[in-house]
């Protein structure tokens, strides 16, 4: 799938406020749910951002199914730049903050977070180290949680 044939997955909200284009970001998460590979991260990026925006726009849905998939698929890349990604989705809505594990911002690894995050300029940088900072998690913590979302994402 090229960069050019993304713009079909795109959030965009259409004439009845529902995402004209969820169907289409569904289906292709369900095929990288089947198998995805290293050189899938661009689209798995691209495609937590487009979730993040549905949510932000949606917010009576919550998190949703294809938000929770995109987020753990992307964190499976184990990518320290990808907590921005994951707190978009975090903050996205009050039902997301609350369903979307905290535990998808740590995914590159606890120390690995921290320190990415501290030597950031962003401007969300403060928040994000605040919600970092507050949860007490080791890398034993972080690779059960992966195994249990490898587990409820199989069935």
């Amino acid at each position: 799938m090229t960069e050019h044939s993304w713009q079909k997955l795109r959030y965009e909200r259409g004439p009845d406020g529902e995402d004209a284009n969820e169907a289409a970001r569904g289906e292709v998460l369900s095929a990288l749910h089947r198998g995805h590979m290293p050189e899938d991260l661009p689209l798995l990026r691209f495609l937590v951002e487009q979730e993040a925006l549905c949510c932000a726009h949606s917010p009576s849905r919550g998190l949703g199914e294809q938000a929770a998939l995109a987020g753990f698929l992307l964190a499976e890349h184990r990518q320290a730049e990808d907590v921005w990604r994951h707190y978009a989705i975090k903050r996205a809505n009050f039902d997301a903050g609350c369903a979307y594990d905290v535990e998808h911002l740590f995914a590159a690894g606890v120390r690995a977070t921290i320190d990415h995050v501290r030597a950031s300029d962003r401007p969300d940088r403060d928040e994000v180290l605040e919600l970092l900072l507050s949860h007490d998690f080791d890398e034993e913590d972080l690779e059960e949680w992966v195994a249990g979302r490898r587990e409820w994402f199989a069935n």
